[in-house]
This record gives structure tokens, sequence and C-alpha cells, in this order.
């Protein structure tokens, strides 16, 4: 037994360890550095953003800005670059999951059976590994205090339609990709290109980071700001994407 200690206090004080805990520390920094805030010991990434919407529709979580889909997206980063985040996520272990996926029926609707609702498609469900999303902000009270408030991020979203907040579950990650604009451009990572980070919608091809899986995440037209929990327009949130749920949000640094 005093053996194995010793050897496991000679391990973590070796310049071999040291080196390791720098190259770990200097990534980090670097990472922050780039707007992506990684928790390594506790399993979660933090990033800054503010309220971009509070009445029109949206089909996307988060988004990075000047490119981002601001007008169809909950949450606005500013300066949060898309392959560090990526990293981040990486780094934390995740695994890449499943795309929602369209497949035609058998025998295709008729124009009667689509005007009165009935699906022109099925849809298999993004499934996977991925990130829970929690928001937080600060706001002050009735009598000047400030207070915090912490949410799921599903349950800043409503389905209008059927009168309840998105499915809860992870926000599945589906990584992006690099493309080409065109054969003389240089190759980049679309999710910075675009600008879109997370969706609540099924995009294809996956251009993004994670996305969500409602059972009606196929339909655009659905989701809206839950304006009973939201605050005002550009106040600041701290966003925080994590292996396990959070129960609070982690204190400021």
């Amino acid at each position: 037994m005093i053996l194995s200690a010793l050897a496991a206090l000679t391990f973590i004080f070796s310049p071999q360890h040291e080196e390791e805990n720098a190259k770990e520390a200097s990534l980090i920094s670097e990472l922050a550095g780039k707007g992506v805030h990684l928790n390594m010991q506790e399993g979660w990434i933090e990033l800054s953003a503010t309220i971009c919407q509070r009445s029109d529709p949206l089909e996307y979580l988060i988004i990075n800005l000047p490119r981002g889909k601001d007008h169809e997206a909950l949450f606005a980063c500013e300066g949060v670059d898309a392959q560090s985040l990526n990293t981040a996520m990486l780094l934390l272990g995740v695994e890449a999951g499943s795309n929602g996926k369209f497949e035609e029926l058998e025998k295709p609707p008729s124009r009667e059976d689509l005007e009165a609702g009935k699906p022109a498609h099925r849809v298999i469900p993004a499934s996977g590994d991925g990130f829970y999303i929690q928001a937080s902000w600060q706001v002050k009270n009735s009598v000047g205090e400030m207070e915090t408030h912490f949410y799921r991020a599903e349950d800043l979203v409503l389905n209008l339609r059927d009168q309840r907040a998105y499915h809860r579950g992870k926000f599945i990650y589906l990584g992006s990709r690099f493309i080409k604009p065109h054969r003389d451009a240089r190759e980049m990572f679309a999710a910075d290109a675009e600008g879109n980070y997370v969706s609540l919608c099924y995009f294809v091809p996956a251009n993004h980071l994670l996305t969500g899986n409602d059972p009606n995440a196929d339909d655009q037209y659905l989701w809206y700001p839950n304006i009973y929990l939201l605050p005002d327009l550009g106040h600041p949130v701290r966003l925080f994407f994590s292996r396990q749920p959070l129960s609070a949000p982690p204190p400021s640094e």
C-alpha cells in the first residue's frame, strides 16, 4: 500500500506529469482566448451570450455573430470560435451522434392527407452522445437585489402548437464539417463560416455542432422563445454545456 502511494506521488510530481499539466493549462488558456471556457475537472464549457429573440420564431438555440441567423436564434454569442468550441467538446470525451433523418413513406400521402395534417415523410430522430445546455443570468428584484436565474435551455423554448416546452434531453453532438464554397476556395469549418452552432430543428447537411431531438424537430414553424421566463433583449447570459445536468450555475471566475 505504502509503495503504491509513493509510486503515485512520484508520478504526480514527475517532470512528465508536470509537462502534461502545463500543456493542458496552456490549451485551456488558448480556448478561453477564443471565448470558450473549459472546466475539464467538472466536465462543462461556458460561453458568454445575450438574449437574441423574445418573440420571433426560432430555428436555432445558439448562434455566433455576425454570421449566424440572429433573427431565428434565442442566444447570440460574439467572438466564440466554433473550432475551439468543438475542440473543448472533444476534450470532454463526446462522441459523434446521428443527425435527424427524413425517409419517404412507402405510400406517398394524398393531397387530402397533407391538408389534413398527415406527415409527408417519416422522421428518424437524432440520437447519440451530446451535451446538456443550461442558461443563467442575473436581474434585480423588486428591492434592488440581484437574483440569479438558472434554467435548462429546453425550458426556454416553447412549442406554441402543442403548448409545451422543448423536449428535455441532451443536444446531440454532430461536430459540423469542413466545406469548400467553390473549387478554388480554401477549406473552412462550416460552423465558423455560417455562425450557427446549436439547432432546435433538423438541418441537412449538418453544418452546426449540436442539434436538439424533440419529436417535432422536423417542423421549423413551431418554436418560440418562452417570454414568461426570459429577461430583456440583449441581456447578458452565461451558457453551460455539460456532460451531466447541472443543478446550479458554477461560480463566476
